[in-house]
């Protein structure tokens, strides 16, 4: 198992708390070390859980790698391996680690409660109530998480959607399922993995035959397709309170087909789209709110060439967006990592959230920069910028990856580009120019 400590961690009087966010998301973990400092006083600093070795540009004094699929893999080709696993896996495996046992068993010692700041909180699940998990729920974010619960809520709150079908397993899907072409999900998806579109029944046996365990045993929704598509707005929002909902942040999804990479900021839909979008928004919110759901969630949308929306897709958790979104947040006087942990704590919130006053005035975009094709091997290590400076300056541009020179690229994503403009086509061609010039410059 590749990690490392401080050798005194257990001693001095410093705090810490486990980081699973992932390394795109690092400016996050000083902002919520910011918060908790202030919240409890003493210091808090991170303890990273990474699911590929990270580089020279993201790697920590304080750090774990836990992958036990490509820990296999890697003692049977004797090479580090970039093969990350998906949020839901790496916290099922974060909570049984014996490892992660016995640090905090050691931090414990000296701290009243560990917290715990993750992607998701779906799948996370500890007896102990001395950890704090910083997010939803973890019984409430699984089971909204599932791909046919959504749809139900959906179809429960009245809201315009795409026609589909509920298929309880796999054997019924493949007896009964005649929509061709199709657009299937598994239960558990992120990112647009684990779902995408079948024309055939080959293809649907293609797709079963790369389902993850929890999925293999899950149920499947398919939908007709939604044609001619225009746009693809996302929404971010949060719920503080029973009925309390605010939407935060509406921006573009930047897509690679059903893969989700990034967003634009801000969104270029018409008014009486966005509009929409927020009363779904409050309407969804407001549900999970009742089932005592607090914390950040978000929403993708689909808007056709007619105009037509279609909500398609509900995420109780952080989504892709969150660094640039709190940092945009931050520039006009919105901590959200604080609102976040008063969420978590179950404290009141009365911060002015009114989506008028809160937009950033400007315009962002990011993007994750995943490979077109596996099997390459990472020969370059780069960084420059500074995430935050560029959000605070209204102008930059930040670029990293993660992962070390000389590991062979199998899956996931291999770094990360933001850019901070006055026009929007600006910060969108650099985000995509500078994509694709990493992966020319660091894969072989």
């Amino acid at each position: 198992m590749d990690y490392h400590l401080e050798k005194n961690f257990a001693s001095h009087k410093t705090n810490y708390f486990f980081s699973i966010l992932g390394p795109r998301f690092e400016a996050m973990n000083e902002l919520m070390a910011d918060s908790l400092s202030r919240r409890f006083g003493g210091e808090y600093k991170p303890i990273y859980v990474f699911s590929s070795h990270p580089n020279k540009h993201v790697k920590k004094e304080n750090y774990i790698v836990l992958n036990e699929r490509a820990d296999s893999l890697e003692r049977e080709l004797k090479k580090k391996v970039v093969y990350p696993q998906e949020y839901e896996d790496l916290n099922e495996e974060f909570a049984r680690c014996s490892l992660v046992k016995k640090i905090s068993e050691s931090l414990f010692a000296k701290q009243t409660q560990i917290p715990v700041y993750s992607f998701t909180t779906s799948f996370l699940k500890f007896s102990d109530p001395r950890w704090l998990l910083l997010g939803p729920s973890p019984s409430i974010s699984t089971f909204y998480d599932n791909k046919i619960e959504q749809y139900k809520v959906f179809k429960r709150l009245g809201l315009s959607r795409n026609d589909a079908r509920i298929f309880e397993n796999k054997e019924e899907l493949l007896r009964k399922n005649n929509m061709y072409p199709g657009y299937i999900t598994a239960s558990y998806t992120s990112g647009g993995n684990e779902s995408g579109l079948i024309y055939s029944k080959e293809m649907l046996h293609n797709f079963l035959s790369r389902l993850r365990d929890v999925n293999k045993r899950g149920r499947f929704l398919v939908a007709h397709v939604f044609e001619h598509i225009v746009a693809m707005p996302n929404v971010n929002a949060i719920v503080t309170g029973e009925d309390k909902t605010n939407v935060l942040i509406i921006s573009d999804q930047i897509m690679r087909g059903t893969r989700y990479l990034g967003n634009v900021y801000p969104t270029s839909i018409a008014p009486k789209h966005i509009e929409l979008i927020k009363q779904v928004a409050m309407k969804i919110g407001n549900f999970l709110s009742q089932k005592g759901y607090r914390g950040l969630f978000g929403c993708d949308f689909l808007i056709n060439d007619k105009g037509k929306l279609v909500i398609v897709d509900l995420n109780p958790r952080r989504q892709g967006g969150y660094v640039c979104n709190a940092l945009a947040l931050k520039t006009v006087g919105i901590n959200l990592t604080d609102i976040e942990l008063s969420c978590a704590l179950r404290e009141e919130v009365s911060i002015n959230l009114d989506y008028e006053k809160i937009q950033y005035p400007g315009t962002w975009a990011h993007l994750k920069v995943k490979p077109y094709f596996t099997g390459q091997d990472i020969v370059q290590e780069i960084a420059y910028g500074d995430v935050q400076k560029i959000f605070s300056k209204r102008v930059g541009q930040f670029y990293r990856t993660f992962y070390r020179k000389g590991s062979l690229f199998i899956d996931g994503y291999i770094g990360y580009v933001v850019s901070v403009g006055k026009k929007r086509e600006k910060v969108f061609r650099f985000v995509n120019e500078t994509s694709d010039k990493i992966l020319r410059d660091t894969l072989l």
